[in-house]
């Protein structure tokens, strides 16, 4: 047996390793432990418009509109899938239609609303193995300091 194979053998059985840890890591669909959360998620799926406001990287740019599917949706932020990948730590201006959901009072109530747009910090982004990523953005409240860049766009 040529020297690489062993080598390439054991790359090989760390991925699948790796592959199922990652699988198994993910959170279950029915989550039965405590609910830690402020706010409860809700299943909502339905399309999803975003562009990136402000990314940290680059303060002055303002991204084309991306297509996504909504998973969930909960006072405080929401869980979507998309192809693109927005970067993380940047904040997003969300189309989305919340008036369906049950939700609608608290998220009007909380978060940052300007011209039928939420907006939001994108806090988490994870690959969903399919050749879409699950992007989970926490909403601007309305009681936080806006940054510089956000405030011009809304005057």
């Amino acid at each position: 047996m040529p020297a690489a194979q062993p080598i390439l053998f054991a790359y090989y059985i760390l991925y699948v390793i790796l592959t199922v840890l990652k699988k198994e890591a993910r959170m279950p669909d029915s989550y039965t432990g405590k609910e830690r959360r402020e706010f409860l998620r809700h299943r909502h799926e339905g399309p999803v418009k975003f562009k990136e406001i402000i990314s940290p990287k680059n303060k002055d740019t303002v991204s084309n509109l991306f297509d996504a599917i909504s998973k969930n949706l909960s006072a405080s932020g929401i869980l979507f899938s998309s192809k693109h990948i927005p970067e993380l730590s940047s904040v997003i201006a969300l189309d989305i239609d919340y008036h369906t959901s049950r939700l609608c009072e608290e998220i009007e109530s909380r978060a940052l609303i300007i011209d039928n747009k939420l907006f939001g910090k994108v806090v988490r982004i994870e690959d969903d193995d399919g050749g879409m990523y699950d992007i989970g953005v926490a909403f601007i409240t309305k009681s936080e300091t806006l940054p510089k860049a956000i405030e011009s766009l809304i005057k």
